[in-house]
């Protein structure tokens, strides 16, 4: 029961959050389009990036691998998305694995336009996560597994024909796993850091069936 009380928690704090940035870029002259305005409802959109860094020293080198949601969303309206994504993180150390990390899930995200090419874009996703990790009381890998729930806003630049960049400064999540040897791990981020910076890239597509009219 108090793992669900801090999922419900978590959520409401999340919403109030996005919440919160609605109201801010309102007052910056932010808008949500009208249904009867020409907009992307109908349209899917695939997004996603890849990420790898390598550090070597004279006695080791470390790596990591890993993809910030990659996910495919429908536009429900003019403004507001839902989805599915799913992200893959990986770190070696001398060219041995020691954590791979898999998690999949669900989405929504709501938008205001912030005059013609911007846009403040606000996203909650809830996960599940399973992988392994190496356990240094047992010099072995071990599975866990458990749920993230985040949520982040996003400034995009829209940059024509359906492309646009997507540039994440923030965030608020939560991460629990758990293994049968170690019990839950509990990981909180909350704020402005170079961890919580993120870029990537997204591509709307339209397979609707155009009438004549639209010619």
């Amino acid at each position: 029961m108090k793992y669900l009380n801090k999922t419900v928690f978590s959520l409401v704090v999340a919403g109030m959050s996005m919440l919160s940035g609605n109201l801010n870029a309102q007052f910056l002259g932010g808008h949500r389009l009208k249904s009867d305005e020409d907009g992307p409802k109908g349209q899917f959109m695939v997004y996603g990036s890849l990420d790898y860094s390598k550090l070597t020293t004279p006695s080791s080198s470390s790596s990591t691998v890993s993809s910030s949601p990659l996910g495919v969303g429908y536009f429900i309206n003019n403004n507001d998305l839902i989805g599915v994504n799913y992200a893959y993180s990986q770190n070696t150390v001398d060219h041995n694995v020691v954590y791979k990390q898999n998690e999949a899930g669900i989405w929504y995200s709501p938008s205001l336009m912030l005059g013609k090419y911007f846009v403040l874009i606000g996203q909650v996703d809830a996960h599940y996560v399973w992988g392994q990790q190496l356990s240094t009381a047992a010099d072995a890998m071990q599975n866990f597994n458990g749920f993230r729930l985040r949520a982040y806003p996003l400034i995009g630049i829209l940059l024509g024909g359906g492309w646009a960049l997507k540039f994440k400064f923030a965030e608020l999540s939560m991460l629990q796993t758990k293994t049968k040897e170690e019990g839950w791990t509990k990981n909180y981020v909350a704020g402005i850091s170079g961890s919580t910076f993120g870029v990537g890239i997204s591509k709307n597509l339209d397979f609707r069936k155009k009438s004549k009219n639209d010619n």
